[in-house]
């Protein structure tokens, strides 16, 4: 090896020695162990790196209240829940597949009788549609025997909109009847497919029209 090696190949290491000490000064002590001489960690904020408190401990102002209360062995009956969280039933939830045929220039609607605070998966889409699919509108109102606990004509409305499907959940704010009404935008006659998981007392169809002419009314 000639001298002009020995002396290039030095130089490297030199180089090299001194830039692993300036990494160890200015990046790694402020990082891993809050050591900071020269304040490059404090003005770059590398130096927070060290901070041995976990995320998980820091103190956000607030207490998380999971447990309700101590487990008594000696009850003979508990029954627990965090309103709003979790709504408890008495009844496991039910599943079911409804088709709705719907005629040319057809109408109709469906409906779920339910309780306050029930709540419904669903899932609807029209069947091999090749056309704008359906006018919907989801709402609810009150039955006849609550009707005069709420304004004169009172209904609330959830959705509405024109297309071939829509899925979501959905938890009633009142008891009564809440569903869908459909106005088929195809051309010719169509079914949609509704599928609904949740809580209901039974569901009906409450009305149906063909091309304005009303076929059927349902008392609510």
């Amino acid at each position: 090896m000639t001298e002009n090696n020995k002396e290039y190949i030095g130089k490297k290491l030199s180089f090299a020695a001194l830039g692993a000490v300036v990494l160890l000064v200015m990046i790694i002590l402020p990082a891993e162990y809050g050591i900071d001489p020269t304040g490059f960690g404090r003005l770059t904020g590398i130096s927070k790196l060290s901070d041995p408190s976990p995320a998980s401990t820091q103190d956000f102002g607030q207490t998380m209240i999971f447990n309700i209360g101590d487990y008594d062995h000696t009850a003979d009956r508990i029954e627990e829940s965090i309103q709003g969280l979790i709504s408890l039933e008495d009844r496991p939830f039910r599943t079911e597949t409804i088709d709705l045929k719907i005629e040319d220039f057809g109408e109709i609607e469906h409906k779920f009788i339910m309780s306050s605070d029930t709540t419904l998966v669903f899932s609807w889409e029209v069947l091999e549609g090749k056309g704008d699919g359906v006018y919907f509108e989801f709402h609810g109102h009150p039955s006849s025997a609550d009707a005069p606990q709420y304004p004169e004509g009172f209904e609330q409305a959830y959705s509405k909109g024109e297309g071939q499907s829509q899925s979501g959940s959905f938890t009633a704010p009142f008891p009564g009847y809440h569903g869908w009404y459909l106005m088929n935008l195809e051309e010719g006659a169509i079914t949609v497919r509704l599928k609904v998981s949740g809580y209901w007392k039974e569901h009906k169809e409450m009305y149906r029209a063909v091309d304005g002419k009303v076929i059927n009314v349902v008392e609510f």
